[in-house]
């Protein structure tokens, strides 16, 4: 009969660790050349999340010139539901993939599966962006977060005067990448003389930052900035803020698209802090296969941000956020 490799891992897993000492058993070998690996991600349409696509097809691109090539299987965990993520982490597995990138849409809830499916038997991860809570990796990629948020406080400061109310839109509290750039951000704007004001909780849309700053300009009329994490919500609320003829009222935020690029360029958005997610995606892959033709990758890559302003703006342009070219 035929056993697939699926099944093979499985009985290893009931056999004990002298099983999986086996060199007949396990993922597919750096002597293969050729692997089958799962991209799983949390809010895949985003640009953001494409662009790091992108980053890993370039990566592949290079590897498959050394002889390594690569079948990427793209998952999309929608952008509400983690259980969804859950399950494509499940699926995934099920489809024999020697190893798995992700960008976890939860700290916590994802850490789960990647220990209890992927770490028990023995296939390698990579997280991009956003962190697990626990569990284990080859590499984490990451952008310097709280650095991040430090340097959106330091904008925020420099357009509104000391004691002015500022507040964070946080769109993900269980979201480890969030969590420092909010910590940077408040941290280093009461260090600045600013009043922060207690967090609103969101949901990573344009309808909810059009919704949460209406609510805001009524309840705190004298509002004098916003921090976000991600662009959407930002065309959101600058929408509210033109209609209401409060342009006053400073934006400032993480990651970018056209619309937000545009935006920043008319100094409707007052700063953006800029990722680089195609960097993310290219490091990501090449860690992985690294690791499987039996490299040692770095455990932690922390990529520094940039601020880009209306100064700026001109500088990024070929973004490849601002580009949003489609990725499948």
């Amino acid at each position: 009969m035929t056993v697939s490799k699926r099944d093979v891992l499985k009985f290893s897993t009931l056999l004990g660790a002298s099983v999986l000492a086996s060199p007949f058993i396990g993922r597919a070998m750096a002597a293969d050349k050729k692997f089958k690996l799962g991209y799983s991600q949390f809010w895949g349409t985003n640009t953001f999340l494409r662009t790091q696509i992108a980053g890993a097809r370039k990566a592949m691109g290079e590897w498959e010139k050394k002889g390594v090539k690569v079948e990427l299987l793209v998952t999309n965990g929608g952008d509400t539901d983690t259980t969804k993520q859950v399950g494509d982490l499940e699926d995934l597995y099920t489809q024999n993939i020697d190893g798995l990138l992700i960008f976890p849409g939860d700290s916590v809830v994802l850490a789960d599966p990647v220990k209890n499916i992927y770490n028990k038997n023995k296939i390698p991860v990579v997280v991009t962006d956003i962190g697990l809570n626990s569990g284990d990796w080859v590499t984490y990629v990451v952008t310097a977060n709280e650095m991040g948020g430090r340097m959106a406080a330091d904008r925020m400061a420099t357009l509104v005067p000391r004691g002015a109310k500022v507040i964070v839109f946080d769109h993900g509290p269980a979201v480890q990448c969030i969590i420092d750039r909010n910590r940077g951000f408040e941290q280093r704007a009461k260090e600045l003389g600013l009043t922060v004001l207690p967090r609103k909780v969101m949901k990573l849309s344009l309808e909810d930052g059009r919704r949460t700053m209406e609510d805001t300009l009524t309840e705190i009329p004298d509002i004098a900035g916003v921090f976000f994490q991600n662009h959407a919500p930002t065309i959101g609320a600058e929408a509210t803020l033109e209609a209401a003829k409060r342009l006053d009222v400073k934006l400032v935020n993480f990651d970018t698209d056209p619309t937000a690029y545009r935006l920043v360029k008319e100094g409707k958005i007052a700063g953006t802090i800029v990722q680089n997610p195609f960097e993310m995606g290219y490091v990501g892959m090449s860690s992985m296969l690294s690791a499987l033709t039996g490299g040692k990758p770095e455990k932690l890559v922390e990529l520094p941000p940039k601020l880009m302003t209306k100064a700026n703006a001109a500088e990024f342009v070929n973004e490849p956020q601002v580009l949003d070219a489609k990725v499948n």
